[in-house]
């Protein structure tokens, strides 16, 4: 009687994978490698903070746009091909950067790749997500997480490298190719069915609209303050301590990211979602400002193992935690944290403009208290225990 269940299971571990690549494509090289070309377009273009700053800007103000046009119902309905859309705009938008010095060119590009990895992430979640609720597999949400720390750790590695072949433009043609690759490898997710069916759009409960917009202003403030550290920990590591310290910082945060949500998979299996998401906020908070409290290279290579650590991990609880807060109303709630989010993201960069002028180091205690703010904000929500097995 169970040879015919097992038959008609699908073979997770592919499309997992699939997921993992389209995560590491779209956000740990689309999105994340500008932070360490950050030092090397300043060395080799002129480039300096506050310019940084508005790219990384333009960067999540298109990653808002895109969020926002992915809570759209057909989006939901075509999530294959705007999956396909997100990951040819990002290898093309990648490919755009060393075609030019302008710095509205940079701009331009940057923001057309936040619109692309908005896409593509979005619609990868919902797909990945959806299927292993239906198979009571939630536990390998962690695996598929990972792949944006595993994207951040393979554009750490590859550009000192390319950087030193070649200068910053080869750096952007390397993390081109490196995108592609690893697109090719998410486009399994395209065959997946594009059933708008979330698990709990029409009979699940009532949403807890309270919780749920306390959830959403600590998603927000969190957006705002790790994206700081996002942002600029190459630059500022360039500036405490030894060559080698910038060079590693970035692939230290993306090894660090890789089984971070593995980790917090298990302890909210333990303890709960909630739980789980205070803690991760907490370390976090304190890893961040770090740097701007002890001017050392330790202080680096810590802060960039909590920030991989963690920020990953938090994504990963806030979503179906989200999703259990929303009850029948969980269809678009992905896209709409996701959007909650990008605009935390908008908001982090300009502060580093306004705060920093060329010394990004200060701007780092601001991310540390915004993080603070949002572990307080989601006190009420984290009171919700659900463990990372169950539905939502």
């Amino acid at each position: 009687m169970s040879t015919p269940t097992v038959a008609t299971r699908p073979r997770l571990g592919p499309v997992v994978a699939a997921g993992a690549a389209a995560f590491a494509a779209a956000m740990g090289v689309g999105r994340f490698v500008f932070t360490p070309i950050i030092p090397v377009m300043g060395a080799g273009a002129g480039l300096g903070t506050a310019d940084a700053g508005l790219l990384a800007a333009a960067n999540y103000l298109g990653y808002l746009v895109g969020c926002l046009l992915a809570a759209a119902p057909v989006v939901r309905r075509r999530r294959a091909a705007f999956l396909t859309t997100g990951l040819v705009l990002t290898v093309l938008t990648l490919a755009a950067m060393p075609l030019s010095s302008a710095f509205g060119v940079w701009a331009v590009a940057r923001g057309v790749s936040g619109v692309a990895s908005a896409f593509a992430f979005v619609t990868a979640a919902d797909l990945v997500l959806t299927l292993l609720r239906r198979h009571d597999r939630d536990d390998l949400a962690g695996w598929v997480f990972g792949g944006v720390g595993g994207g951040i750790a393979l554009s750490g590695l590859v550009t000192p490298l390319a950087a030193a072949l070649g200068g910053w433009t080869l750096t952007w043609w390397v993390a081109a190719v490196l995108a592609l690759v690893l697109s090719l490898v998410a486009v399994r997710l395209v065959r997946l069915p594009a059933d708008p069916d979330d698990g709990g759009v029409a009979d699940g409960p009532p949403p807890r609209r309270l919780l749920l917009v306390a959830l959403g202003t600590a998603y927000f403030l969190e957006g705002a303050g790790y994206i700081i550290t996002g942002t600029f920990l190459v630059d500022v590591a360039t500036d405490i301590g030894p060559p080698w310290v910038a060079a590693s910082s970035w692939t230290i945060a993306g090894l660090a990211g890789v089984p971070s949500c593995l980790l917090w998979a298990r302890v909210a299996a333990r303890r709960g979602r909630g739980p789980a998401l205070l803690a991760a906020l907490a370390v976090q908070a304190v890893g961040l400002a770090l740097p701007a409290l002890v001017a050392s290279p330790v202080a680096v290579v810590v802060s960039a193992v909590v920030f991989g650590g963690t920020f990953i991990g938090i994504v990963m609880l806030t979503l179906p935690l989200a999703r259990t807060l929303a009850g029948r109303g969980a269809g678009p709630v992905v896209a709409v944290f996701s959007a909650l989010y990008g605009i935390g993201q908008v908001v982090g960069p300009v502060l580093v403009t306004l705060v920093s002028g060329d010394d990004a180091r200060p701007a780092l205690a601001l991310g540390g208290a915004l993080v603070v703010a949002a572990t307080l904000v989601a006190i009420p929500a984290a009171r919700i225990r659900n463990r990372a097995g169950s539905p939502g």
